[in-house]
């Protein structure tokens, strides 16, 4: 400007003027632009701006020396719980937690599958115990940081305004104790985070992880950042039996556990699926599952104390919540109390020793999605209500404070620094650093972690990071890896390996139209033998890197989610037997033409173990797997049959109830006595060299001191079982060669054999010829084809076995009295003598026919009436008994 008016005067007056005429309007003095002097409006918005760019400065300084102090010796308050929601399938687990973040509305949902990655129906739903809202984790995480930096902010303006106050002082004029600052640490700090003495290291601070993820909200509302309240994980797991064994490296003894049952249901029925058709397990064998599981492999002592309704309960953790569904079907509010209470004591009664770590809510949603009609909302928002209160009365008595009632902030910034892989499962993680991207992977070691914490100034040790890397465990963020060969591994997406998980255990047919994969897919399906090209193909699918396709296949292995089948030829691929595959497969094994050993079974007492999950069976059948090398296996609906292929018989394990039963057979060569003989001594012989009995008991025993630390002192014994009543009766001194005599409770007498006799059974019931006194004979099933049996004293009295099938024919006996040539009038009198009684009914039946037949009816003619009606299992009982 000063130029402009120096060169006008050389050209034209008049332009100059008409300038200075304008600049006077506008309040510039000409005199102060010839001395070149900026006008005050400027000088103004300069002044304004460097005192803007000074407030910026001060303010970052301030917020760094806040974070550094915070940092260094800041503690947060444990503000987070993991609430698991658990039980069978298709028991309403998903609406019920609709319900519960949608004020009662429920819409219709398919079947939650570990694939079925949402926030609302599988893992996060962040729910705010205090105020019932549902939030973001990484949000609500970020808040947790600003609340720590702003309270440390305050703390460092009340001590600069009142330099005479004590630090207790300013900790007891804080009116949330969200952040505590170690006196010692804070005394020794003052000095080095002052913004005079700020220490050149202190520059590594990542400004620009904190700018993105936390600072950046602190700029907005004040009152909406600061967050002081408590918070609830929610995870929904998959009820689906095959998804059992898969929750082992997700569980957490400091956890909430909420298990639905489906209330319109009898305990002894069969879970029904969504297709509508029933399962193999019961609902009380289901609820025995997640017990076993969840209680039974905790080692907490701890116990929470809490006012419920005003009643001060005393709950042993881990806590189990019952919480019941379907109230729709069950009528009014007194009927579902009723039915509540129906299942408590059914519960108390079959598990005495679970009762202390489970409380029962009282409440029964309706979980009906067809009906959200403003009655049954209103109805729901009071159950949620309900379950809301007792759940936050729990949480803010939780007993495991004294470990983690205080953690470092830094565990916070951590978390959120494992949330920065970017991934489908994490979008948000785009916007930081690619440096701090390519820090994170799915799969890292705690020394991979530890060397991160210590780049961001966010490490005190090694030991510090497994205590972190344990709470972040316990709220579901990790999966830390505590068992050999993976142990001290990290997955820091748990989402991405529940994946992983269900697309190898579901087994899903492929979509490829290539015959070899359908192929393997076959086998897989019907041998339970997985080839490493099969998984590839799966791991290829699922994005898996090669690096991380070895840990993900020695994880489950450790967990026995597969085993890896030893190959002798290293040119041949390497194989998984995967033993869930046949969970549904429940075909008996066919014994004829078999020498079959009775069952002898290894187990505990009820009152030290009244159950064993079948995640126990599982590792058990791919331990003997492992033992009984070169076997062929061919596993079952519970039980596996071993081939012992080498040593000429087969080996049969099966769990019942809590026991595991181990059986040995063999064929039997009827027109070749020496071959019968040679094929005895070698059975003989392998099994008291293997020892298979011994090993099971002894592979159990540490099984379940590893698995279920809270029974680790219960003893592992041999038990028989009453062929009567079916109560398993312990074996006294089995080891040796004698036998025992036992009284049931049933009043039945029997000899119990020792292992000896189980072992010498074979050669001992058999002749001078080698041969034993059972016959050939052939008879008709129930769609006419023949079948071979082998009998012991067929033309033996029927009388003698009544007592033996009819618990086990049940309401089947009309079937068999008909076979027996009854008439409808016959047998509608029986039904009406005994009404409410099968079992009675059946021996009336059978008692009648005996005296109507005298020694005509024979045990060979009950065992083809059996045959002939059906069934087969219950004659298969008699026949197996004489053996």
């Amino acid at each position: 400007m000063k130029t402009l008016l120096e060169t006008l005067p050389q050209h034209d007056d008049k332009v100059l003027n008409e300038l200075c005429n304008a600049l006077r309007y506008c309040g510039i003095s000409i005199e102060s632009i010839l001395k070149g002097e900026e006008p005050l409006a400027e000088q103004e918005d300069k002044t304004q701006d460097e005192n803007i760019k000074a407030s910026k400065s001060a303010e970052e300084k301030e917020y760094k020396e806040a974070y550094v102090k915070a940092r260094r010796c800041g503690s947060c308050r444990n503000d987070f719980i993991r609430i698991m929601i658990t039980g069978p399938q298709n028991v309403g687990k998903s609406c019920l937690i609709q319900a519960f973040i949608r004020q009662g509305l429920i819409l219709a949902v398919g079947a939650t599958t570990a694939a079925v990655i949402t926030k609302e129906l599988v893992k996060l739903v962040t729910y705010n115990m205090d105020d019932k809202s549902v939030d973001d984790f990484k949000a609500v995480l970020a808040r947790k940081v600003i609340t720590a930096i702003e309270t440390v902010k305050r703390q460092i303006r009340e001590e600069e305004s009142y330099s005479d106050s004590s630090l207790n002082d300013i900790e007891s004029s804080t009116p949330s104790p969200l952040i505590r600052l170690d006196s010692t640490a804070y005394a020794s700090n003052l000095v080095e985070t002052s913004p005079q003495a700020m220490p050149a290291d202190e520059d590594m601070i990542p400004l620009d992880f904190l700018e993105n993820y936390f600072r950046g909200s602190s700029e907005s509302d004040q009152a909406s950042v600061i967050d002081h309240c408590h918070y609830g994980k929610l995870w929904d797991f998959a009820g689906h039996s095959i998804y059992h064994i898969t929750h082992q490296p997700f569980l957490s003894h400091n956890c909430i556990y909420l298990l639905v049952l489906d209330m319109s249901q009898d305990m002894n029925n069969h879970v029904v699926n969504r297709e509508g058709n029933n399962t193999e397990m019961t609902y009380l064998e289901a609820l025995q599952e997640w017990l076993a599981s969840i209680i039974g492999s905790s080692k907490s002592i701890a116990r929470t104390k809490a006012e419920i309704d005003d009643i001060l309960e005393d709950i042993a953790w881990p806590m189990v919540i019952l919480v019941g569904t379907h109230a729709d079907k069950l009528g009014d509010e007194k009927a579902c109390q009723e039915r509540f209470e129906i299942f408590k004591n059914t519960i108390l009664r079959e598990f005495p020793s679970y009762a202390d770590h489970i409380y029962g809510s009282g409440i029964i949603f309706n979980c009906n999605d067809k009906d959200n009609s403003e009655e049954t909302r209103l109805q729901r928002q009071k159950n949620c209500g309900q379950l809301h209160n007792i759940l936050r009365d729990f949480v803010n008595h939780q007993p495991f404070i004294d470990r983690f009632s205080q953690i470092p902030l830094k565990w916070y910034i951590m978390a959120a620094i494992l949330h920065t892989f970017p991934d489908r499962f994490n979008e948000e993680a785009a916007k930081f650093h690619t440096k701090l991207n390519q820090s994170v992977s799915r799969i890292m070691t705690a020394e991979e972690i530890e060397l991160l914490a210590k780049e961001y100034k966010l490490c005190d040790g090694i030991e510090d990071i497994h205590q972190m890397l344990l709470y972040l465990h316990d709220l579901g963020e990790i999966v830390y890896c505590q068992k050999e060969p993976v142990k001290g591994k990290v997955v820091t997406q748990v989402e991405w390996l529940l994946n992983v998980f269900r697309s190898i255990i579901q087994l899903d047919k492929p979509d490829s139209k290539g015959l070899a994969i359908n192929a393997e897919y076959e086998v897989a399906r019907n041998t339970g033998i997985m080839s490493q090209h099969y998984i590839n193909d799966k791991f290829d699918k699922l994005g898996v890197e090669e690096k991380e396709r070895k840990f993900l296949l020695d994880l489950m292995e450790s967990y026995d989610i597969i085993c890896k089948v030893s190959k002798e030829d290293d040119g041949c691929p390497d194989q998984y037997f995967v033993p869930y595959l046949f969970r549904s497969n429940s075909q008996e094994f066919d014994c004829q033409g078999f020498k079959v050993s009775g069952w002898l079974y290894v187990g505990f007492k009820p009152s030290q173990m009244p159950y064993i999950p079948d995640g126990i069976l599982f590792c058990l059948l791919v331990s003997c797997y492992k033992e009984w090398k070169k076997s062929e296996i061919e596993p079952r609906y519970k039980c596996a049959k071993y081939r012992l292929k080498e040593d000429c018989y087969d080996i049969v394990v099966k769990k019942e109830s809590s026991y595991i039963g181990i059986q040995y057979r063999y064929r039997m060569v009827p027109n070749k006595p020496q071959l019968q003989l040679q094929i005895e001594a070698k059975v003989k012989k392998s099994i008291n060299e293997k020892k298979p009995y011994e090993f099971l008991r002894n592979k159990l025993s540490s099984l379940i001191k590893e698995r279920m630390p809270r029974c680790e002192k219960s003893d592992c014994s041999y038990f028989i079982k009453c062929p009567s009543c079916n109560l398993f009766n312990p074996a006294s001194n089995p080891i040796d060669g004698s036998s025992d005599v036992i009284f049931c409770d049933c009043s039945d007498v029997y000899e119990c054999g020792s292992i000896h006799k189980w072992v010498m059974s074979s050669v001992e019931d058999t002749d001078d010829n080698g041969r034993n006194d059972a016959v050939l004979r052939q008879i008709d099933d129930i769609e006419g084809q023949k079948v071979d049996i082998y009998i012991v004293s067929p033309d033996s009295p029927a009388s003698s076995y009544i007592n033996i099938i009819s618990k086990k024919v049940g309401p089947d006996w009309k079937n068999l009295a008909r076979e027996l040539d009854f008439t409808n009038t016959n047998i509608k009198k029986i039904s009406q003598d005994n009404s409410n009684d099968t079992d009675q009914q059946c021996v009336d039946m059978l008692d009648s026919h005996c005296k109507l037949m005298g020694e005509t009816f024979t045990k060979l003619a009950l065992v083809k009436a059996l045959f002939a009606c059906g069934l087969r299992s219950v004659a298969e009982t008699i026949l197996n008994r004489d053996k």
